[in-house]
């Protein structure tokens, strides 16, 4: 398989086969990220992609219905040459139908309806998009290429051609002291947009960011793991949009999970209680160990 060493999915995308169709994120500029880190951005050849199809053939069965486009954001492709790749993929497993994988908002942005529509016709939804936040000074420090506004707008674009989609939002961005500020303001955004689903991580500063730059000078100040975990339930309590929560990343202290409305005062209420059970010290500890902070 020509595909990199190391593929990040989300949980529920990680039992179908992976195709590598692009190599790292058009993008390539957000102060908080190093998933493509050295890689800039290209697209596979085609013949890579046609050998990939032949080894995932080989070992398809009937179950095999979906496929996971890797990349940092594969549909940034013009969409006749994702068809091209429907095309092929189907034409040697008949049984998929549906596509995923990680995206910017800003991909469909740049799309028509039409377009839109053709993907969801192909068998594209849900996708998972980078949101992070859904505030506009924190999007523009972080120099993440897309606004609140964005989200908004892509966001009731993809729900019109039928696509449903995931947002992550990203608890601790922020930094010391603006963490609620951000949780409602992104619960703004996220409630005008509304993900069908909403991914809670949280923020683990690494020393090859370049927010690690800001960090050093002052000019950004990491949260604290209670603060963060307060910051998770503003957001939580601000959200009114249809959508389901998952906060089960190994880089969140509190997990937990649910649909709003509908279980939104138990998720309230686990929080409410774990919240000031936090010890400070030995999360951070953790945290240090699992992801190499540079706090």
């Amino acid at each position: 398989m020509n595909t990199d060493t190391l593929v990040h999915r989300p949980p529920y995308d990680m039992s179908c086969p992976v195709l590598q169709v692009t190599r790292g994120c058009s993008h390539g500029k957000c102060r908080f990220c190093d998933i493509q880190e050295g890689k800039g951005f290209s697209v596979v050849p085609f013949e890579e992609i046609a050998e990939d199809i032949e080894e995932i053939a080989r070992s398809a069965t009937q179950l095999t219905k979906r496929i996971y486009l890797a990349g940092g954001n594969p549909y940034v492709l013009p969409n006749a040459h994702l068809v091209k790749i429907f095309d092929a993929i189907e034409a040697r497993i008949p049984t998929v139908n549906s596509y995923g994988g990680f995206a910017r908002i800003t991909d469909f942005k740049a799309k028509t309806d039409e377009e839109l529509a053709e993907l969801a016709a192909r068998g594209v939804t849900d996708i998972t998009i980078g949101a992070e936040s859904g505030w506009d000074e924190l999007l523009e420090y972080m120099e993440k290429g897309q606004t609140a506004q964005d989200l908004i707008e892509q966001g009731k674009r993809l729900h019109a051609a039928g696509i449903r989609f995931t947002f992550f939002y990203l608890a601790g961005l922020a930094g010391a002291g603006r963490g609620q500020q951000n949780a409602i303001e992104s619960a703004h955004t996220f409630n005008e947009a509304a993900p069908d689903r909403i991914l809670i991580v949280t923020l683990t500063p690494a020393k090859n960011w370049p927010l690690a730059e800001d960090i050093a000078s002052g000019a950004w100040t990491p949260y604290g793991e209670r603060e963060a975990a307060e910051e998770i339930r503003t957001f939580v309590a601000n959200l009114e949009c249809q959508t389901n929560i998952i906060a089960s990343h190994d880089s969140d202290v509190i997990r937990f999970d649910g649909g709003i409305p509908q279980n939104k005062d138990g998720m309230l209420q686990l929080l409410d209680n774990y919240i000031p059970k936090i010890n400070e010290e030995a999360a951070r500890r953790f945290r240090n160990l699992i992801h190499k902070a540079t706090f």
